[in-house]
């Protein structure tokens, strides 16, 4: 891995009726810059992605969310109600709206995972915000296939490895450092080159009163977000009417088969990529990749006047 982190991000909160949703910011040093959100995926954090959007810092004005559920945003995030993703697209919704009003300039939404749907879902809500989107492997599950899993778990019948497993993660460690040893290179860490990882745990824990070390996306609400599944990803998509660019993975790929047709139907100029060799985790395996995506976006823009 190239790439370099230049700046120390500020730690920011937006303060919201139900509690403050955290975010980092970088480039903030000049209010001509390209406003940039991103959105991380489930179980992430925004620290998470830090050797990306820190190098974007130099020319955009970056902010990344810690979601609902995630990091150091303090929203109520009640597993036993969760049902769907469009509370992240209100609370984007928010956010956007925050940014706009700082900067005066509508925003470039840009997420992977979760973050790339609640992206999708917010742009076509408000398209008055958004510029655009850069799509890094968005979930996007078509509506039976929703259907059934949704019937399965109302049955009991059937499971959702993907939640179970996130049920099951351990959430207290003695260190950070144990973290790190226990998740690189194995599991969803496989591919994920160390200072990825150490962004993550950076991130996405607290240190307790004891001492110990405990994850800020408790795996009860983690598992909750892959459960979660009552949101129509496929109506937002038709609603949709900014540009974007996609970028999504050939192997285990959570950008279903049709959805990058049917995206690109809603918009004929914008670059879908696949990228050879990479899994779901592509930000990780490809962080410059996705570096000059985004930059290459940002001229496609300005040279289309938008």
């Amino acid at each position: 891995m190239n790439v370099v982190v230049r700046e120390t991000p500020a730690r920011r909160n937006l303060p919201l009726p139900e509690g403050a949703m955290s975010y980092l910011e970088w480039g903030y040093d000049d209010p001509g810059k390209t406003p940039l959100h991103f959105a991380h995926a489930n179980g992430f954090n925004a620290l998470t992605y830090q050797r990306i959007l820190g190098a974007l810092g130099d020319e955009f004005h970056v902010r990344a969310w810690d979601a609902r559920g995630h990091g150091a945003t303090t929203l109520p995030a009640d597993p036993a109600n969760h049902r769907n993703w469009y509370v992240y697209r209100d609370d984007l919704i928010a956010m956007a709206e925050d940014f706009v009003k700082a900067t005066g300039q509508k925003i470039i939404l840009a997420g992977h995972s979760m973050g790339g749907t609640a992206s999708i879902m917010a742009a076509a809500a408000r398209p008055d915000l958004v510029r655009g989107l850069v799509l890094a492997d968005p979930v996007m599950i078509p509506s039976g296939a929703r259907y059934i899993m949704m019937l399965s778990q109302r049955l009991g019948i059937g499971g959702n490895p993907l939640a179970d497993g996130a049920e099951r993660r351990r959430a207290v460690f003695a260190d950070r450092k144990t973290i790190v040893d226990r998740y690189a290179g194995r599991g969803a860490f496989r591919t994920w080159p160390r200072e990825f990882v150490e962004d993550y745990v950076e991130g996405g824990t607290r240190i307790r009163e004891d001492g110990q070390v405990e994850l800020l996306c408790a795996p009860a609400w983690e598992a909750a977000n892959f459960r979660a599944q009552g949101h129509n990803i496929t109506q937002a998509v038709r609603n949709l009417h900014v540009p974007f660019a996609l970028l999504y993975a050939e192997h285990g790929s959570t950008c279903r088969a049709r959805y990058p047709m049917l995206l690109k139907r809603r918009d004929p100029k914008a670059q879908v990529t696949q990228i050879r060799g990479a899994t779901h985790f592509l930000p990780m395996e490809f962080p410059k990749l996705v570096i000059d995506e985004v930059r290459a976006f940002r001229d496609r823009l300005e040279r289309e006047g938008r």
